[in-house]
């Protein structure tokens, strides 16, 4: 399989040279975990900081197969409201309270609605286990495409994208310890995606299908066709799905997988 990589910028070592980025795909299947992929979950770690960029339901299996503890999350940003995206996430406040015990905040971000769904989504898997006081702090921060979510480690970006008609469906532009990473989230092809992508060091795009382009999903030869567009140094395909699986031999861009680990 040949990779889609542009000339990567050679940092010459010095005092002045970045510290590490490390990237894990915790899990890069689609909702029907295809090929036995886990939902989606990318988590990327400098020397202070934890960011996950959405939760699947699978996320407790993922850290645990990464080598990776639920407390190296530090913040969660979630792309857009849908199960195989948010719904990890009771399971990992029961993980932070009865496993790992947390004892730090954890900061969620996402689109209007997600504090009443995480909320929502506890009480109906565990009844009045996480209800009351928590013992770490959990605080909740709006994305918003008119503004950009400022933390101490990352800034966030948000870019509206199209996905099944779901209301506040996003795309995710971190920048983390002087590298750019753009994730598409789900959406089918808008050129939103065009200015998501410029100048970043990684953009991780979603790409459900191979030829079959379907409302709010990306498919591989639609992307191929406005690649000349996307100015990322490299691209990484997730959330794939069974067609995907069929024709790797034809696609020229790298394809994410479960456990997947790479230094920026």
């Amino acid at each position: 399989m040949k990779n889609y990589v542009r000339s990567l910028r050679h940092k010459q070592p010095g005092n002045n040279e970045m510290k590490p980025l490390n990237l894990t795909f915790i899990g890069s299947g689609d909702a029907f975990s295809s090929g036995g992929r886990l939902q989606s979950g990318i988590f990327i770690e400098s020397q202070t900081h934890g960011l996950l960029l959405d939760c699947g339901v699978t996320l407790l299996t993922g850290l645990q197969r990464c080598g990776l503890n639920s407390n190296q999350i530090d913040s969660v940003a979630i792309s857009h409201l849908h199960g195989d995206h948010f719904g990890g996430l009771p399971f990992l406040l029961l993980d932070a309270i009865f496993v790992s015990k947390r004892s730090k905040p954890l900061h969620i971000y996402g689109p209007a609605g997600t504090e009443g769904r995480v909320v929502e989504a506890c009480r109906v898997f565990y009844p009045g286990t996480l209800d009351g006081p928590l013992p770490f702090v959990v605080e909740y921060h709006l994305l918003d495409v008119r503004n950009e979510s400022v933390a101490e480690s990352f800034t966030l970006s948000t870019f509206a994208v199209s996905h099944a008609q779901q209301p506040g469906a996003y795309a995710l532009r971190v920048k983390m310890a002087g590298r750019t990473i753009a994730y598409s989230g789900d959406t089918s092809w808008n050129n939103s995606l065009i200015e998501l992508s410029k100048g970043s060091d990684l953009f991780i795009c979603e790409c459900c299908n191979y030829d079959q382009p379907s409302t709010g999903h990306l498919d591989y030869l639609t992307l191929k066709q406005h690649l000349a567009e996307l100015s990322a140094e490299r691209i990484i395909l997730t959330h794939t799905g069974p067609m995907i699986d069929k024709q790797r031999h034809s696609i020229e861009l790298e394809i994410a997988r479960d456990g997947l680990q790479l230094q920026l």
